[in-house]
């Protein structure tokens, strides 16, 4: 799916400072191998796709490349992927669904809607990483599980089972 990215359109969709053409360039970058890179990826994802919490039709448009990044081991900081998914399903709920935003534009938007919708469609997801070897990988998607407790409910056992500390953290008891 990484490799879809130049043919999605970006251009028709905005983020805090115009036209999300350059949201590519920051995907890519966040799976590079070279920290420094990764780091200034992340920091224009975060100043213009996800501007102070905002979530635009680009943010939403990011999420299928993004969990990709997160399920791939080849990603280099699959923890901070997860975190950013998560900022954005917190954002997202966090967020009047019935409500009308606009983009900087103008435009109205209700992405926050869909982004919640597709991260509440890969809820098991943040159930699969939970059982990560990766530390980094694991608290972030522990945290993932409270926003959608109904779906994570029945494997969140299942979880502390295998990792005990899970049980611990969540009050969960195997």
């Amino acid at each position: 799916m990484i490799s879809e990215l130049d043919s999605f359109g970006w251009e028709s969709m905005g983020h805090a400072y115009g036209p999300a053409g350059d949201v590519p360039g920051w995907l890519t970058g966040m799976a590079s191998a070279d920290p420094g890179v990764r780091d200034q990826a992340f920091s224009h994802f975060y100043s213009a796709a996800h501007h102070q919490g905002d979530v635009y039709p680009c943010t939403a448009a990011n999420l299928p490349f993004l969990f990709e990044m997160a399920d791939s081991p080849a990603t280099p900081d699959r923890g901070s992927v997860i975190e950013l998914l998560l900022g954005i399903g917190r954002e997202s709920l966090d967020m009047d669904p019935e409500g009308v935003y606009f983009t900087p534009d103008g435009t109205e938007s209700r992405a926050h809607v869909d982004a919640f919708a597709v991260i509440r469609g890969r809820a098991e997801a943040f159930v699969r990483w939970v059982k990560d070897i990766d530390p980094l990988v694991r608290r972030p998607a522990i945290e993932g599980l409270g926003l959608f407790p109904a779906t994570a409910h029945a494997r969140w056992k299942s979880c502390a089972v295998c990792f005990p500390e899970v049980a611990q953290w969540s009050g969960c008891s195997s």
